[in-house]
């Protein structure tokens, strides 16, 4: 889900996945699911006569400042102070992590914010979360006040649809009270970033995995897709029932851990997770018991303060991220961003995640400036999932009845004896 600066790498392309709705699921807001505007949707026009309120909540501290930082940078440049008919938009960047949570994302800080942009009547747009298990605690409070959400980086499939041995019962419907969708993102989904990392496994010569997950929302739905994909190619999954196995991220060492994983006879270990979940002592213990065993994992460890934890016991790690890093861009405007980025930061690339979140403001002006009523929270939302087209620093995409978009990417990448990782191909995932 992050990353800190990329170096100079090679040009890469994308690879698209067919995406399907969940059985059942709730339709976009423009028919309502019923042809009329939602009930949640009556009388949500702003106060003010010349502000327009947009809202982010990511986690602004300890493990993942570095990510943040860059987020809310290139959200701010592309949203703060706009001018959208008679209205000018104000951004407000919150926090939705806490020490007590180590710096990570905190459930509670996450709907104390939802609520507050859902009371602010001038409200129009809340940009997030980072975390998916934030966002899966926050959507209902959002649809309940016709608040549409867009993230920069959720990617748990749970969100906008069903997947069969990833998703849980209930989802994605559980998470819209009202029955319309109010929520949409710019990334792409795990079950393509896991398959996608299966099929790389694959290449690099796994024929027995161990899966690993945090237990979180994000690490466990990314290690399942990983494995389900795996078993479907042929490497066998000797974790336990052929899945991923939760680790606990409170432990204080993992040798016990590590003996099982190498009595199992595994060639190739998979983990998912995010890095404050006790990462770089999973990755030592891991490294002490198996030196030369082959290790990957997802976009939440994709940053330095991981490999910072994680040290010597990083190095060799394959990385997958669900998108295109900042040097891989392929289009004009993709490439200029991030060549403006460089010059305006003596040299240094973007976090991976910074051009998502230009992105997400992009669908958000761009919707905002659409919209018939600009501040009227069913229009505007109606104007997002109506989305045709945008020519985006990402690609051209259009946003999907279920929220997710028409552009899906992922890379791959390792991590030799430093960072940044080395960049190393375009993923496919198996079909």
């Amino acid at each position: 889900m992050k990353l800190s600066k990329v170096g100079a790498l090679a040009a890469a392309a994308v690879f698209v996945f067919a995406a399907c709705t969940s059985p059942g699921a709730t339709t976009a807001p423009s028919d309502g699911g019923t042809g009329s505007k939602p009930e949640a949707c009556a009388n949500k026009t702003g106060t003010s006569s010349s502000e327009i309120h947009v809202y982010s909540a990511l986690p602004r501290q300890g493990s993942n400042t570095a990510s943040t930082d860059a987020l809310v940078e290139a959200i701010t440049q592309v949203i703060e102070g706009q001018k959208v008919g008679d209205f000018t938009i104000k951004y407000t960047d919150l926090d939705d992590s806490s020490a007590a949570a180590g710096g990570d994302w905190d459930g509670a800080q996450a709907q104390a914010y939802a609520r507050s942009g859902a009371n602010d009547p001038d409200a129009m747009i809340f940009i997030g979360h980072y975390n998916s298990g934030a966002a899966k605690l926050t959507i209902p409070i959002l649809n309940a006040a016709c608040l549409v959400m867009i993230s920069p980086a959720n990617t748990y499939p749970g969100l906008t649809k069903a997947v069969e041995g990833v998703t849980e019962p209930g989802e994605p419907d559980s998470y819209y009270p009202e029955g319309y969708r109010n929520y949409t993102r710019v990334i792409s989904t795990d079950d393509a970033q896991g398959g996608a990392g299966a099929a790389w496994a694959k290449e690099l010569g796994a024929t027995k995995a161990y899966v690993l997950d945090d237990t979180q929302v994000y690490g466990k739905g990314l290690a399942r897709s990983w494995a389900i994909s795996a078993n479907k190619i042929g490497i066998e999954v000797v974790s336990a029932g052929g899945t991923s196995e939760g680790f606990d991220a409170k432990a204080t060492d993992y040798a016990a851990l590590a003996q099982k994983v190498k009595d199992s006879g595994a060639d190739f270990i998979y983990i998912g997770s995010i890095t404050g979940q006790n990462t770089g002592k999973l990755w030592k213990d891991l490294r002490a018991a198996m030196p030369d065993i082959k290790i990957m994992s997802g976009d939440g460890v994709f940053q330095q303060s991981w490999y910072d934890g994680a040290g010597d016991a990083g190095n060799g790690t394959y990385l997958t991220f669900g998108g295109v890093g900042p040097d891989e861009q392929t289009t004009d405007a993709g490439k200029k961003w991030v060549a403006d980025w460089k010059a305006a930061h003596d040299g240094a690339a973007p976090d991976v995640y910074a051009i998502y979140g230009a992105a997400a403001a992009q669908l958000a002006l761009d919707a905002l400036n659409r919209a018939v009523v600009k501040n009227d929270r069913y229009e505007v939302l109606t104007a997002v999932f109506a989305t045709k087209d945008l020519e985006s620093y990402l690609g051209t995409f259009s946003v999907k009845e279920d929220g997710d978009i028409t552009l899906a990417q992922a890379t791959g990448y390792q991590v030799v004896d430093s960072w940044p990782p080395k960049f190393e191909k375009v993923l496919v995932a198996p079909e």
